[in-house]
């Protein structure tokens, strides 16, 4: 089922971010430049979102995730994670098992929620309306600068991990262009791109100006966003010392960690998922 088709509003968004552009071509003149227009334009459209200022300490069966903070047990400060959904929205089961994993192993979380907000649940069919990666990497840094408000969160250990739409934005957020064009000095530690592209529609999301560790997680047989766009891309980004690293799971689908969704053509697969989680864990040790 092709829904990420319906989920970016992209050639209005990466459009902008081409390679062909120039727009990323020099990181001086990245720094220098503010937005373009259809940017510029759609952030007026689509302020960031707010978040709840209360915190909770445990994310249960029907505890509400959307733009919520929680911390694990202590004073901390801890590790930070911003969690972004995929075209299904922050409603999806498999994000509150994220959430309660991360929460499990020390780390703030704040479950970001670009839809419902803004009056979306999903991506769904016929929406013409659909957040674009660039709002949702806006949504981000809000997100970053509401953790760093809280005394129990190591302002240096904020981290986000997107999945489908959420691993567009994660990827976005590696590079330094989005940052410049919201006028934001803050940057996340580390990002992880869970079943995500580096193309789409011809156009780029993977800048090779990143300049911030990058962990990209593929299906092989992913036909959404077809890990086939990142090579050898991604291999010469890594010969050329840029700090990316990524697994390519042989034989899996787009939606790996979705069970129960076998109806959008996705197959669970509990030893990925797992898998995909400790790389995760271990990818923001390591960069810790």
């Amino acid at each position: 089922m092709k829904k990420i088709t319906r989920m970016l509003n992209i050639p209005a968004v990466l459009l902008a971010m081409s390679l062909g552009t120039g727009l990323l071509a020099q990181p001086s003149a990245v720094q220098a430049q503010a937005a373009p227009p259809q940017i510029q334009e759609l952030l007026r459209k689509y302020p960031a979102v707010s978040f709840k200022q209360e915190v909770g300490d445990e994310i249960g069966a029907f505890t509400s995730l959307s733009n919520r903070v929680f911390k694990p047990k202590g004073e901390g400060p801890f590790p930070a994670v911003v969690l972004i959904h995929t075209c299904g929205g922050i409603k999806d089961a498999h994000m509150r098992k994220h959430g309660r994993e991360m929460l499990a192993q020390g780390f703030v979380v704040l479950m970001q929620d670009s839809y419902n907000p803004r009056g979306q649940q999903d991506c769904g069919p016929g929406n013409r309306n659909a957040i674009s990666a660039v709002v949702g990497a806006n949504d981000a840094y809000a997100a970053h600068a509401h953790l760093s408000a809280y005394p129990f969160v190591d302002k240096n250990r904020i981290y986000v991990s997107g999945y489908s739409f959420g691993g567009f934005v994660a990827t976005l957020l590696a590079s330094p262009t989005v940052a410049t064009w919201i006028g934001t000095p803050a940057r996340f530690r580390a990002t992880v791109a869970n079943y995500s592209p580096c193309k789409f529609q011809g156009r780029d999301i993977l800048s090779p100006q990143i300049d911030r560790p990058l962990l990209m997680l593929f299906g092989e047989k992913d036909d959404e966003t077809p890990p086939a766009s990142c090579f050898p891309l991604i291999e010469d980004m890594k010969a050329a010392g840029k700090p990316i690293k990524w697994h390519l799971y042989p034989g899996i689908t787009h939606g790996w960690d979705k069970d129960g969704q076998t109806r959008d053509g996705y197959i669970y697969n509990e030893d990925t998922t797992r898998d995909a989680s400790r790389r995760m864990l271990d990818f923001f040790k390591e960069n810790g």
